[in-house]
């Protein structure tokens, strides 16, 4: 009976399945601009002119920097234009080449803002209406095959 318990512990743990916990992304924003205390101001005033759906979060260390940055990697829509803290988002770009497109690094001056304002937001990855057509065109062609096979398998027998 004992041996019978233990086997069903040891199936059930081996079943359950790990979960990895990175952290809970602090910024729900799509996109976002990376400040700190000296930039954060104009940061904001310039995304504020422009009218731009962005967020301007100020961050005090490297480290959370780079923290923000890794949930770009697991979040497709996540754009993320660097003010501050250029040497952490420059590093990070050159390690994941995948996000180059998503994450931008420019200078506390207002112009260089207002470019990288307007590079990331005219910047969409996504593939638009031709994804979501081919994948349900695909997904129809398919789905009537197997249905006109088992129709004729039932009318032929």
């Amino acid at each position: 009976m004992k041996i019978k318990v233990i086997c069903l512990l040891i199936l059930i743990m081996g079943t359950v399945a790990s979960v990895s916990a990175h952290g809970v992304d602090v910024t729900p924003q799509s996109t976002i601009v990376i400040a700190d205390n000296s930039s954060g101001v104009l940061a904001k005033k310039v995304v504020d002119e422009m009218g731009v759906n962005a967020s301007v979060y100020k961050f005090t260390s490297d480290d959370e920097v780079a923290h923000q940055l890794e949930h770009a990697l697991s979040n497709p829509n996540k754009r993320i234009l660097a003010v501050a803290y250029q040497g952490t988002v420059s590093e990070f770009i050159t390690n994941n080449s995948n996000v180059s497109n998503r994450v931008f690094v420019c200078s506390a001056d207002e112009m260089d803002i207002k470019n990288g304002l307007t590079l990331l937001t005219s910047n969409n990855s996504s593939g638009g209406f031709a994804t979501p057509f081919a994948a349900g065109l695909l997904i129809g062609v398919i789905g009537g095959l197997a249905g006109g096979a088992f129709w004729m398998k039932r009318k032929i027998s």
